[in-house]
This record gives structure tokens, C-alpha cells and sequence, in this order.
């Protein structure tokens, strides 16, 4: 296997690439427990059953999204703990679209300022590209955001008052 030697700064500078990992993986793990509570909230035993998995895998996350926010819709009456559901979905909801602003667009540094921007281009009705400039505290807040959302569904189904990482005591 080849030894690669990556400039320090490439594709972006460190913090910057540490962030978006992060990014990455929290949604992952949302991603995860999305899947989990379908799993749930359709009645199987499994953790994840593999019907549901079936479904969930041939699903993007807003089909995931909507199946889960129809479940909890017709559960809520039934099970009463289930009723903040919607501000829930309304999290998971905003969070995709945080990720997606990190995760869909190009991120770029600019060699002469370090300032690193995303770029995007949209084409509906006419060509509108946008370059907006990114902070760390940006995206250290959109992964606080998606952390804070994946708590919020594992309390609502769980009925436990679980914190974010930074709340819990070392």
C-alpha cells in the first residue's frame, strides 16, 4: 500500500476536516436509530428486524423520516409518551438540511485568505450559484444539532432522559 503524503491543509485545514467527520458519523448514528425506531414502532422484537431493515435500506432518509413521523402520528394516541413526537421530526428535519449543506455542497479553502466557503448551484427556473462562507462554530454546531436530535428520539421512544455529551459529568 502506497504511503500518501497530504499537505497539512488539503483538502481543508484540519479542524475544519475534524468537524465535518464528526458531522458525518453523528448523522450516521441518527441515521441508525431512525432505522432502529421504525423497527420498533412497526412492532418487531429485533432490535432491527430484517423486514424492516429490508424496507428501511431501500428507503432515502426522508422516505425514513416520513415513515417514522406517519408511525408515531398513528401510535401517539395509543401510547401518550409519544406525544411531543412532532417537534421531534421537526428537529431530525432541520438537522438533514444542516448536513446536507455540508455533505452535499463543495467545500472549499481559499488559498489566500484560509477562508473556507460551500459552494452550490441551483438550476431551478434559472442558474443561481451561491458561495457562503463556513465557520468552525458552524459546523460544530450543526454536529451539536444532529447529537441533540438523535437524543431527542431516543427519549421520546424510550421515555429516558438521556443528555448530550457535554451535559453529562466527566
Amino acid at each position: 500500500m502506497k504511503n500518501y503524503q497530504f499537505p497539512q491543509d488539503w483538502p481543508l485545514p484540519p479542524e475544519y476536516l475534524t468537524e465535518v467527520g464528526r458531522i458525518s458519523v453523528l448523522f450516521g448514528s441518527l441515521e441508525s436509530t431512525v432505522n432502529v425506531a421504525i423497527s420498533k414502532l412497526t412492532g418487531y422484537d429485533e432490535v432491527l428486524d430484517w423486514r424492516s431493515a429490508i424496507v428501511t435500506a431501500h428507503a432515502n432518509f426522508k422516505q425514513r423520516i416520513d415513515i417514522l413521523e406517519t408511525l408515531l402520528h398513528e401510535l401517539h394516541d395509543e401510547f401518550p409518551h409519544l406525544a411531543g413526537y412532532r417537534q421531534v421530526v421537526n428537529k431530525i428535519k432541520q438537522v438533514q438540511k444542516k448536513r446536507n449543506r455540508f455533505m452535499h455542497q463543495a467545500l472549499s479553502m481559499d488559498p489566500e485568505t484560509g477562508a473556507v466557503a460551500t459552494s452550490a448551484l441551483s438550476a431551478r427556473g434559472k442558474l443561481k450559484p451561491e458561495v457562503k462562507e463556513v465557520s468552525l462554530a458552524e459546523l460544530r454546531s450543526a454536529s451539536a444539532d444532529i447529537h441533540v436530535a438523535m437524543i431527542g428520539l431516543h427519549n421520546l421512544l424510550t421515555q429516558a432522559e438521556s443528555k448530550p455529551i457535554w451535559d453529562k459529568a466527566n
